[in-house]
């Protein structure tokens, strides 16, 4: 049986201090290896708790900082796109004030190209204030051979394209007409085997149907007319079997400068339609023109028409001189019994100014359409500012503060450059001033979203000294100072040593007096 151990004082003292040594050391190397003096809720319950409630709160806001970061990607990307989209707006500029430096230093060969080809009839109608068309073709000088300006028509403001030698005639639309009488050279004398007529024109609006030549009556009609966004050339005659009226059409726009031409062709059966020196349509022609000898207008009606869809039979006698105005501006009409050829009108095309000013118009256009790809590629994750989203950023944890950012358009059609031209100087200063406009849009949306990005930055270096502020208290109520618990550990081994070496000793000394006591047996005297 094993009876109890009983330890003197000293050596179960010297014990008791080797526990609380031993015990010191291993809480001082916890803490050295954590850097913490609170490690559980039974270090300190109060600091703690309180910790982990300061750090839950860290974790949250670093949540927050996550969305702030990604606001402010998207709102990067979008004023990246801003500033590749201002660049190419710049550019545009620069080429536009190039173009219109170019096109104000040309000159039309028009007049000279026409002349060479000996017109009966040339009206360049830049003597509107007038009372008379000049006719500068083979019929000047003959009585019949003027026009007549009915009803007001007026001078227009400004050329019809650049290097024009005059101001064309302005239609209000108003029964303002120039008529013509009729006369062997044009209309009396048929059959007519050749016949070309041509003109330049810029159309207000493009609705309804306005004519701008006829020739002719309700029977045998030669016209150009506008018809609600078509431009046509008809004909019709009864002389050798008869024939028309045709229906060739080529789509126009208001605002645009063209020329328009007519050909009839019986030697070759073609009866055909030119516009800016590309043949848009033609028909069979069995036969000439006959002999239509009412009176002739550029303009509107001057006793009667034939409209590609009157008939059958002859065309309304009931329609006033002067109705199917023409609202816009013409000259440059001009009207032969000889057939100028494709290649003659392609030539009169290009002796204006007018294939330059497209070219521009193409090249500025293709070059802006660079734009949409920039506007389409300045998304991020989903969002993109220049296409009208929206971006929310929430500024606290409980989403009550937010930043809401509205995205815009930024679409060609959205900054009005979808339709530019060059034509002339008032649409040339209107592109010039459409792309400045652009500009300007651009960088007012660029002010504002990088105030955005500035409210963000701030929000974000505010919530992130915030989360340092909430980590800094826990650490305060939990880290350990790393230099006394070093010296309370190298204190506590201290203690440990020697704890164990006293024990060590009282230990050999209670062995000794055992000895001196003993028999030798083992066994106490």
């Amino acid at each position: 049986m094993i009876k109890d151990v009983n330890l003197g004082g000293s050596l179960g003292g010297t014990l008791n201090s080797i526990k609380r040594a031993s015990a010191q050391v291993e809480q001082t190397s916890l803490r050295l290896n954590t850097g913490k003096r609170v490690n559980s809720v039974l270090d300190q319950p109060q600091n703690f708790f309180n910790a982990f409630s300061l750090n839950n709160d860290a974790s949250d806001y670093s949540r927050l900082i996550d969305g702030l970061s990604m606001g402010t990607r998207t709102v990067q990307a979008s004023l990246s796109g801003l500033e590749a989209i201002e660049k190419v707006l710049r550019l545009a500029e620069n080429r536009a004030l190039e173009a219109a430096t170019t096109l104000e230093n040309t000159k039309s060969a028009l007049p000279n190209a026409i002349l060479a080809d000996n017109p009966v009839g040339y009206y360049q109608l830049y003597d509107a204030d007038r009372i008379e068309a000049v006719n500068i073709g083979s019929l000047a000088g003959d009585p019949n051979g003027n026009g007549t300006y009915i009803n007001g028509v007026s001078q227009g403001k400004e050329i019809l394209f650049y290097g024009a030698g005059g101001l064309a005639a302005k239609f209000d639309g108003n029964q303002q007409y120039i008529g013509i009488l009729p006369n062997d050279s044009i209309n009396t004398a048929g059959p007519y085997d050749e016949k070309t007529i041509e003109l330049t024109f810029n159309a207000d609006t493009v609705a309804g149907r306005q004519v701008l030549f006829e020739e002719g009556g309700p029977v045998n009609n030669l016209n150009i007319y506008i018809d609600n966004g078509q431009v046509y050339v008809n004909g019709r005659s009864t002389f050798g079997g008869g024939w028309g009226p045709f229906n060739i059409s080529a789509p126009i726009e208001a605002g645009v400068t063209y020329q328009v031409a007519l050909v009839l062709d019986a030697n070759n059966n073609r009866f055909s339609g030119v516009l800016n020196g590309e043949e848009f349509g033609s028909a069979f022609l069995p036969a000439p023109i006959g002999s239509h000898p009412n009176r002739n207008a550029i303009g509107a009606i001057n006793q009667d028409i034939y409209f590609h869809d009157d008939g059958p039979g002859n065309a309304p006698t009931n329609r006033p001189d002067g109705s199917f105005a023409f609202r816009g501006e013409i000259s440059d009409v001009a009207f032969y019994n000889d057939v100028i050829s494709l290649e003659g009108l392609r030539a009169r095309y290009e002796a204006t100014s007018l294939p330059l000013a497209e070219r521009f118009r193409t090249e500025i256009i293709e070059f802006m359409n660079q734009i949409s790809g920039i506007v389409e590629d300045s998304a991020f994750r989903g969002v993109n500012l220049l296409q009208e989203d929206e971006l929310r950023v929430d500024l606290n944890q409980d989403r009550s503060n937010k930043l809401e950012i509205k995205g815009g358009n930024f679409s060609l059609e959205s900054l009005g450059l979808d339709e530019i031209s060059f034509q002339k100087p008032s649409q040339t200063e209107a592109s010039i001033r459409k792309i400045r406009e652009a500009i300007e849009t651009i960088r007012e949306y660029t002010s504002k979203l990088t105030s955005d990005i500035n409210i963000i930055n701030m929000r974000e270096t505010f919530t992130r000294e915030k989360i340092n502020t909430l980590k800094a208290g826990a650490d305060d109520l939990t880290l350990a100072d790393i230099n006394e618990e070093a010296a309370n550990q190298l204190s506590a081994q201290t203690r440990l040593e020697l704890s164990v070496t006293a024990l060590s000793l009282a230990t050999a000394s209670q062995q000794s007096i055992l000895t001196l006591f003993s028999n030798g047996t083992g066994q106490v005297i």
